[in-house]
């Protein structure tokens, strides 16, 4: 497979390190070692399944009564993938995590338990990481973030400055505001040094808020008739060869940090090349959530159209007729299709480096059933408000870098790399404009924590669109306001090609009550 030329400047691990770092851990549980009793059991009926022609929806956990109580475990899941057999980090030894479902203004209590093998390098990992840890670290602890979700940073909530170490629990309790835009999010692994490996792995899932009555799209009663489809797409890495030398078996492992910087196979829902069945004239409402670790992608569908509902869980003015699909890694869009006549039609990615950018495929049966195609306006919280000038209160400029040295590449933020010491402090309600400069040779999906922004230029988005999540291109600027609103405490945002991130494409922020 040929380099990404994005990430040219790899991290080298050599097989000693990984062998004595953290290699030896899987190999001990494939092998059923003394720590077999971390692994977890086989997932048989994924094993049975193996690569289906039919897409098929994650299961699915849904709230009742105001409340989602859910388990989930870190923990090593052997699957096929297109075929291989695989042995990866994964949630519920699956090779997507379950889909979460609530409505604005549940709570959801998530109890992460870290069942993967003890990592004998987790004792040198510190929750909250300064300058010298930028690099791949700690692949087998972990924790969890709830990606553009508007909730608290600070424990027991979205708070990614924690670790969960070999065998420890994390008990997270979001809770979602009753105004919160409704519309697709997801969850994933957002350890700094991990997250990478750990995403391309397959820790992700998507998240669902909902909104009732008037506020909701499903008020609007073509919507609400629409079937759903949840489709994740994902970028699981592995090598048959490591495990060959080591165990003489073939099954595919993700160990070797390099592994995250080639091209590959896109999966949707852990199956390659899925087909996604419809009837003449039916609107299905696609879920459409891009938790790769790198894959730029600008996905389309031979003679067909799609109906823009949500970008990034935040609802449009008035739904948007488009013939292609921008979704960069942490990005999420909610479509409507309506099908045409019968065939089999392709739906391309317009990635780099995918096999024929064929990443599933449109059936369309004869079976008709002439459905409406919803367009018109659509209801939205009061949260998505244009910012207007007099809103401002502060202004800044950042810039996007690159720097080397005998360690390795380091990527920084205004000249630094990552540091939980060099936090930003901006009062809370403040309101800033940002202009955010790259000065690099590759692309940077822009992502920030807890407040989501509205676009005024670049990213190759529409001015005045909400986002969390926007393509920062070589060279290129793209400008911003956010709200700073409702909560406290640090977090931070970074550039969501994760190994960027690893390697010190990070800030945080601290947002504090003004005296």
């Amino acid at each position: 497979m040929k380099k990404d030329k994005s990430l040219l400047h790899s991290t080298q691990l050599n097989r000693r390190t990984l062998l004595k770092g953290l290699g030896v851990t899987a190999a001990s549980g494939i092998l059923g070692g003394s720590i077999g009793c971390a692994m977890p059991a086989i997932n048989r009926s994924m094993a049975r399944l193996g690569p289906s022609p039919k897409l098929i929806n994650p299961k699915e956990e849904v709230a009742k009564n105001g409340l989602l109580q859910v388990s989930i475990d870190a923990q090593y899941g052997r699957f096929d993938l297109g075929g291989q057999p695989v042995m990866l980090r994964c949630y519920d030894g699956l090779p997507i995590g379950r889909t979460l479902r609530v409505k604005a203004g549940d709570t959801i209590r998530l109890s992460l338990h870290n069942k993967l093998p003890y990592d004998p390098l987790q004792d040198l990992c510190t929750a909250i990481p300064d300058d010298s840890d930028n690099k791949p670290r700690g692949f087998n602890v972990t924790n969890m973030h709830v990606h553009g979700v508007h909730v608290s940073p600070n424990s027991p909530s979205d708070n990614i400055l924690l670790l969960v170490s070999y065998q420890q629990s994390e008990h997270y309790v979001y809770q979602i505001p009753k105004d919160h835009p409704p519309g697709t999010y997801f969850y994933h692994a957002h350890f700094h040094g991990s997250v990478s490996l750990q995403v391309a792995s397959g820790m992700a899932g998507a998240l669902i808020i909902e909104s009732e009555g008037e506020e909701g799209l499903n008020s609007i009663p073509e919507i609400a008739a629409a079937k759903e489809q949840v489709i994740c797409f994902q970028t699981q890495r592995f090598e048959t060869e490591w495990s060959k030398s080591l165990l003489g078996s073939s099954i595919g492992v993700c160990e070797n940090y390099d592994l995250l910087n080639t091209y590959g196979d896109i999966y949707i829902n852990g199956q390659l090349k899925p087909t996604i069945t419809m009837r003449s004239g039916e609107v299905q409402y696609w879920r459409m959530v891009n938790a790769s670790h790198m894959a730029n992608m600008k996905l389309s569908i031979e003679e067909h159209q799609m109906t823009a509902l949500c970008f990034d869980g935040n609802p449009l003015e008035k739904t948007e007729a488009i013939d292609q699909l921008v979704l960069i890694p942490g990005n999420r869009a909610d479509l409507l299709i309506k099908a045409k006549k019968p065939g089999l039609y392709p739906i391309h990615s317009g990635a780099e480096g995918v096999e024929n950018e064929v990443v599933a495929y449109l059936e369309v049966t004869g079976d008709s059933q002439d459905m409406p195609l919803y367009s018109g306006k659509l209801p939205r919280p009061a949260s998505l408000d244009n910012i207007k000038d007099d809103e401002v209160t502060f202004g800044r400029r950042l810039e996007f870098g690159l720097s080397g040295d005998p360690t390795g590449p380091k990527y920084t933020i205004n000249g630094e790399p990552f540091s939980c010491s060099n936090a930003w402090q901006i009062p809370l309600n403040a309101v800033e404009e940002w202009e955010v400069y790259n000065h690099t040779a590759e692309s940077h999906p822009f992502h920030i924590h807890v407040n989501p922004f509205q676009m005024i230029s670049g990213g190759g988005v529409k001015s005045g669109i909400w986002l969390d999540t926007v393509n920062l291109e070589p060279f290129q600027r793209l400008r911003f306001r956010t709200r700073f609103k409702d909560y406290t405490g640090t977090f931070v945002f970074h550039c969501h090609n994760l190994t960027h991130e690893d390697l010190g494409m990070m800030q945080a922020i601290n947002v504090y009550q003004p005296t």
